[in-house]
């Protein structure tokens, strides 16, 4: 009797356990997914969770596509010149090229074809050294840096007519006397110091020429006296390197003028603005950030001077070698910047945090400033000048270099004055010459390896691809086109 009572017990059980399963199964059938992976019955419900593929939900109609990562595992080739066919390496690319973009160090490439494993792209002119960078349906990736090797070099004459004049106009239609130094300011707009001419001279974008300040009186009250450097500040604020007036001055945007130090006539004297002398100026560098100073070479004086801009208290000391007071100034040496010794000092260039590039004339040399250390080295050039090309840089020799300007790249560019060309030093130490011939000076525009300077002494990279250079003996602003 007990016993069937027992399995009239289970049989109950068993019963009531298949009703709940199927109750279980409708409402799995029949609803969305929650948060813990049970369907949920009102989609709209802000804590159901209806994102990716439930591996126990066999309805399709609430599952969302699932995106597969890609990925970046190799380039090839990661080096060469412009329109070189590069091909990049991976998974999960798709196969839709608007999805699929490549940039080489920043600047865009044309993607050829896609696959799910492989895009093939075109490497644009004037991409320069920099790292491969890509995007894919959202997604971003990194690759190497590719190294890019310039494949032309061209030179045309962007201002000036190759005669000594002075005369306003448009490119090639106005006239400059002996241009030395280029700046540009945030708007493109470029400035020379036109140095025969006493003027500061303006070229805006357009390549129209005016005077933006002084003119060719010189020597009065007001005007400049052979200016041979500039600087400019973030500002826009223009320093001039009033050269025979021994003088440095400050012009606004504005065109409002005011002397920074010096004027009293030439020497060697620190000290406050109204009482410092200088001994012919010849460039300008504005500090870094946070140091609120300019830097003189002062070329006579065969020094590196330092004017502290602080409001109100501008004065004016000795920043590298010799000081006032020691007899023998000139010369050559290595060590702390009381020790350090020039030969005519003049170009000078920003070159990476801390650093400062100069061209070192009468020794044929770049030195290098090392602010953070305090020290003075021999970044490029030997023992006496001449010309030797296509070498590491301490290898190299120049022959009177008169300025220097780097690029963004660390690419560094100098006006070999008397060798009569425009030289490179590539990020690695090694020396080459983009355009000129040594030994031949003239002017002649093309390519790099056949168009001829005379006498180049300022040089400004003025965006990727762009060399400016004021050749002075032409009388002219050259243009260098680099791809």
């Amino acid at each position: 009797m007990k016993t069937m009572k027992t399995m009239k017990t289970i049989r109950i059980l068993r019963a009531r356990d298949i009703f709940l399963l199927l109750v279980l199964l409708s409402l799995a059938l029949s609803c969305g997914s929650d948060d813990n992976g049970m369907d949920c019955p009102d989609p709209t419900n802000a804590n159901c969770d209806q994102i990716g593929d439930d591996p126990q939900d066999d309805d399709p109609r609430d599952d969302d596509p699932v995106v597969l990562e890609p990925t970046l595992s190799s380039v090839a080739p990661v080096t060469g010149p412009k329109h070189t066919e590069v091909v990049i390496t991976g998974e999960n690319f798709g196969t839709d090229a608007t999805k699929v973009s490549v940039s080489f160090n920043g600047t865009p490439g044309e993607v050829l074809g896609v696959t799910d494993t492989e895009v093939t792209v075109k490497v644009p002119a004037r991409a320069y050294t920099g790292p491969i960078t890509m995007e894919v349906d959202g997604f971003d990736l990194t690759g190497p840096e590719f190294v890019y090797e310039i494949s032309e070099v061209n030179v045309e004459t962007f201002a000036g007519g190759g005669e000594e004049g002075y005369e306003e106009g448009s490119g090639t239609e106005a006239r400059f006397n002996r241009p030395y130094d280029l700046v540009m300011d945030s708007r493109g707009n470029m400035f020379v110091a036109d140095r025969n001419n006493h003027a500061i001279r303006k070229i805006a974008p357009d390549g129209k020429v005016t005077t933006f300040a002084g003119g060719v009186l010189g020597n009065g009250e007001g005007e400049f006296n052979n200016p041979q450097g500039l600087a400019m500040d973030s500002d826009d604020n223009i320093y001039v390197a009033d050269s025979y007036n021994h003088r440095i001055v400050m012009i606004t945007p504005n065109g409002v003028w005011s002397i920074i130090a010096g004027g009293n006539g030439f020497g060697y004297v620190n000290g406050a603005v109204d009482v410092a002398l200088f001994n012919d100026p010849g460039a300008i560098l504005v500090g870094e950030d946070g140091d609120n100073a300019l830097y003189v070479s002062d070329r006579y004086n065969h020094a590196i001077r330092r004017i502290s801009l602080d409001e109100g208290q501008y004065t004016v000391s000795t920043y590298v070698g010799p000081g006032p007071e020691i007899t023998e100034q000139e010369g050559y040496m290595d060590g702390g910047l009381s020790d350090a010794r020039f030969s005519y000092p003049w170009g000078m260039a920003k070159s990476g945090e801390g650093t400062i590039l100069l061209a070192d004339l009468d020794n044929n040399r770049i030195r290098s400033i090392d602010q953070d250390a305090g020290t003075v080295g021999t970044f490029a050039g030997s023992e006496d000048g001449g010309y030797v090309n296509d070498v590491d840089r301490l290898e190299a020799k120049f022959y009177g270099p008169s300025d220097v300007s780097v690029a963004g790249d660390g690419t560094i560019y100098i006006a070999d004055a008397d060798n009569y060309c425009i030289r490179r030093i590539d990020p690695e130490g090694h020396v080459t010459t983009i355009a000129g011939v040594q030994e031949n000076y003239g002017h002649n525009d093309g390519p790099g390896d056949e168009a001829l300077f005379n006498e180049p002494r300022g040089v400004l990279h003025g965006g990727e691809g762009e060399i400016y250079v004021a050749d002075t003996g032409n009388h002219t602003i050259r243009k260098i086109i680099i791809d």
